[in-house]
């Protein structure tokens, strides 16, 4: 578990290059994105689901990324677009397209809702943390 988390350090790393990410903020963004597989790979091997383990891997890494955003001095995006991919649910919607064109419209499905379940847990993990953040520093910003 601890060389995959390593890779995906590595692979965030590698995709933050991609995204122009540069200097302290590019290891930063590689930290973030192990510690969300770390975080899935934790809760998966607990025996929770998949989403469940990739909703809470997102809140993590948005607050992350948020409270990273005010020490840099940069855009919260820079710490978590790249630190998204580790845990993107990419090999499973492979493999709904994939038994969708065969004609295995069971699996398919199985697979498909999976993937939804899995890009959503992480969707409305993101969008809870960058919102009560966007709230939390504008009552802040009032008194």
């Amino acid at each position: 578990m601890i060389a995959k988390t390593i890779f995906a350090v590595i692979a965030t790393a590698s995709f933050g290059i991609l995204f122009n990410i540069r200097g302290l903020n590019l290891i930063l963004a590689g930290i973030n994105g192990g510690l969300g597989y770390l975080i899935v790979s934790v809760s998966t091997a607990g025996g929770a689901e998949t989403y469940i383990g990739m909703f809470l891997a997102s809140i993590a890494m948005t607050a992350l990324a948020e409270i990273l955003a005010r020490y840099r001095k940069a855009p919260a995006t820079v710490f978590l677009a790249a630190a998204l991919i580790p845990i993107v649910p990419g090999g499973r919607l492979f493999n709904f397209v994939l038994h969708l064109l065969e004609g295995d419209y069971q699996t398919a499905a199985a697979d498909g809702i999976t993937t939804l379940l899995e890009a959503g847990a992480i969707a409305v993990g993101i969008i809870a943390v960058s919102s009560f953040t966007k709230v939390f520093l504008a009552r802040i910003r009032k008194k």
